[in-house]
Parts: C-alpha cells; structure tokens; sequence
C-alpha cells in the first residue's frame, strides 16, 4: 500500500524555456486571428489538445511526465500550416509529430528529427492538395479578421498559390517589403508577418532561450548566399533583405533551427548546422519543385546531427592531445 503521504506523479514536466518559447509565439498566433478568423486559434488548441494526449499516452506507459515541450511543437505545427486546412488533416499531422518524431525515439531529449517538422513532411506528403494547392487570403480592413470565424468561406476567398509561389515561378514579382513586414497575403497561418515573427524571436533572443549565434549565423549566411545569387543574375533571386523577410524564412531561424533537442549539442556543431540549413533551404526552395524547402533543409539536416557533433568532439580531441604532447 502507497503511505498516504506519499505525493502524486505530476503530469505535466515543467520546462520554463519552453514555456518562454510558447509566450514569444503569441505574436504569431495573434496575427493569424487577425488576419485569418478566429479559426486559427481554434487550430493552435486543437494540435495543442492531440499533441498533449498523443504524448500522454506513451509517457504513462513509461511513468513519465509530459513535457511542456509538446506544447511547443503543437504551436509551431499549427503555425506553419495554411489557416484554412481540415480538421483531420491537423490531428493526424499533429498525432504523427509527437508519436513517430518524438515518442518512439523514447520521448523528450531524445528525439532526432524536429517533432513538428516530422508531422508538417507527413501532412504535405500525404495531403498534398489540403497543403499547397489552396490557400485562405487574408481580410482588408483596419479590423481585419477579428469579426470573422474564418477567412476561408468562399471560392473569391481562396487562392491557387501565395504570393512567394508565383515569385519563384516568375509569375510575379516578390512582394513588396512592407508587405512582408506586415503579413497581409495568403501563406502558412502564423509566418506571413516578419515583423510578428521578429518581436517574438527578438524576446527569445534576449533572454537568451535560443542560441545566438546560431540565430545569427543562419540569417546572415541565407542573405549573403541570396545576394550573391541575385547579384549574379540568377533567374529569380531577389536581394538578400527580401529573401529573409519572405516565407517565414524568420520563423525557421527563431524558433525551429534553435531547437536544442534535434540541433547538435556543441558550439561549433550548431554553427555548421545553421550554415548547412541555409544552404540546403536556398537549393530546395529554389532549385527543386518544392516549395516547402526549410522543412525539408531541417529534416535532411537533423540527419547529420550526430556526425557532426562526432567530428567536432574527434577535432576537439586531437587539439587536446597535440597539445599535451607538445607540453611534455
């Protein structure tokens, strides 16, 4: 018999960085109500609640607490999906996040590819037309979408490709900055604004809850690979400044590429990683008929994780050992 003052096993692991992470997302998902209707909380909960239970089952076979870093993958999957896609879609990419990018890898810390970009290369692969073929656009008027449930209720409210589709297409121009700056166009529910993006990311940067210099050496090698390309006359680069202010470029570098589960664990590995990134994102967004080329950069860099911390730690081992021979 348990002695009766024997306390309880919490179900919830509380991990103040990653409720610091969650609170620097609520711009975000702020500017995906007003933008798109009350529905895009409505997403945020719902992969919210399916990410929590999906977790809660594997972790009470393991008399494990959930973590709060569950939450954190159900906002940012929820974030980086079109605002108007279907109820099933959402659980089942949600369910797949937390159960095939995370649990079976035996949960929190040691899991190898991101949770949410597992479950957004799922939903994309396996619902192609709900992910890339119709996107909601976005309500004019000062008040925006703050009187509507959802943008998304006619076929005048639906467009065939975002703004950044027809760019690389060279059907259109890229937006101008100030649009990106805002968010006012069709796109993933909670990565259209940079300035959204950049005031939560900003407060994860001075709090230090994501790594600097990866934050810094991710952004500042995409703009200068841009700008060479578009300086070299490329067909459909446009400058440095644009390209990391579109397509929740921004996003990726706050808040996914700091993940500091699937990134690596040393210093000089996580500025290798955020410069493979990079350069991986350019190529596949680019080069490639995909559109969704930062979630696949992460994913194909998640794989190379563990080799490169191998190689630094093995460098690192090496130094060490010269200069110990060298002492003596």
């Amino acid at each position: 018999m348990s002695s009766p003052q024997q306390e309880a096993k919490p179900i919830l692991r509380k991990q103040a960085i990653m409720r610091r992470v969650v609170i620097a997302s609520v711009p975000c998902m702020a500017g995906s109500v007003y933008f798109f209707g009350w529905r895009s909380l409505a997403v945020v909960a719902v992969s919210c609640l399916f990410g929590f239970l999906t977790e809660y089952l594997f972790c009470r076979s393991r008399g494990e607490p959930v973590s709060e870093a569950v939450f954190v993958s159900a906002v940012i999957f929820a974030l980086v999906i079109p605002p108007n896609v279907p109820w099933h879609v959402l659980i089942f990419g949600i369910v797949f996040a937390i159960a095939f990018g995370k649990e079976v890898f035996g949960g929190f810390g040691r899991n190898v590819f991101n949770p949410a970009m597992t479950g957004r290369c799922f939903v994309y692969v396996c619902f192609p037309v709900a992910m890339t073929s119709r996107w909601a656009l976005p309500a004019q008027g000062p008040w925006g979408a703050l009187k509507q449930w959802t943008t998304a209720v006619a076929p005048d409210a639906i467009t065939a490709a975002t703004p950044m589709t027809l760019a690389k297409l060279g059907e259109a121009p890229p937006p101008e900055v100030m649009d990106l700056l805002i968010g006012r166009m069709s796109g993933s529910m909670g990565v259209t604004s940079a300035l959204l993006i950049l005031v939560g990311g900003l407060y994860l940067y001075y709090t230090k809850t994501a790594n600097r210099s990866v934050i810094v050496t991710h952004i500042v090698t995409y703009a200068l690979l841009y700008q060479a390309l578009h300086m070299l006359g490329v067909r459909n680069f446009y400058d440095g400044f644009t390209a990391i202010l579109s397509a929740g470029f921004l996003f990726g570098a706050f808040f996914i590429i700091t993940d500091p589960v699937s990134s690596p664990s040393t210093q000089p590995a996580r500025i290798i990683y955020a410069v493979l990134v990079a350069v991986l994102a350019i190529i596949i967004r680019n080069f490639s008929v995909f559109n969704a080329g930062y979630m696949f950069s992460i994913l194909i860099a998640n794989m190379f994780v563990p080799i490169i911390d191998y190689a630094v730690k093995e460098q690192k081992k090496r130094k060490t050992a010269a200069a110990a021979g060298k002492a003596t």
